[in-house]
């Protein structure tokens, strides 16, 4: 009973002072604006009896090119955006007008060799789906690497498993 009567005096005690008042009028909200409401002038922005926030203005000019729109990031594809800007690109487009071209076929793939006075110097293979791995001999010492224009990414095409 003792238990019973601690804790009704604690519950007591712990609820807020405005509990145990009777609920508050509120002031009624008004409705929401409806779709041809004009909404607030600048004059009337200002409640009455606050003054306005003074504007900053200053002499000084805008910094240059603050009215200029930001350029556009290039989202081309790092081969495009390589082969165009790279002055790489003029000299092999005219090695490879120079060059002696054979093309053949490797199970599906299409392969492209390039040839200079009798050496490789660029080998070109395009898959079916139209995806391409172009390896080229840049210093001249005969190895083949990957060209540059094609960035880091080398996808992986591997064959799990294979029926019919």
């Amino acid at each position: 009973m003792a238990r019973h009567l601690l804790l009704a005096s604690f519950l007591v005690l712990a609820m807020p002072a405005g509990a145990a008042e009777p609920a508050r009028q509120q002031t009624p909200v008004p409705p929401p604006p409806t779709l041809e409401d004009p909404g607030i002038t600048a004059a009337s922005a200002v409640e009455p009896g606050k003054a306005a926030e003074p504007r900053r203005t200053t002499d000084a000019p805008p910094p240059a090119g603050i009215d200029q729109p930001l350029p556009k990031p290039d989202t081309r594809p790092a081969r495009d955006r390589n082969a165009r800007n790279s002055a790489n690109a003029a000299a092999v487009a005219e090695r490879t007008a120079a060059s002696d071209v054979a093309v053949r076929k490797e199970g599906t793939d299409t392969v492209e060799e390039y040839r200079q006075n009798g050496r490789v110097w660029m080998i070109r293979i395009v898959r079916p789906d139209g995806t391409d791995q172009t390896f080229m001999d840049m210093t001249g010492n005969g190895r083949l690497t990957r060209d540059p224009n094609e960035g880091p990414v080398a996808p992986v095409y591997f064959r799990l498993y294979e029926w019919n």
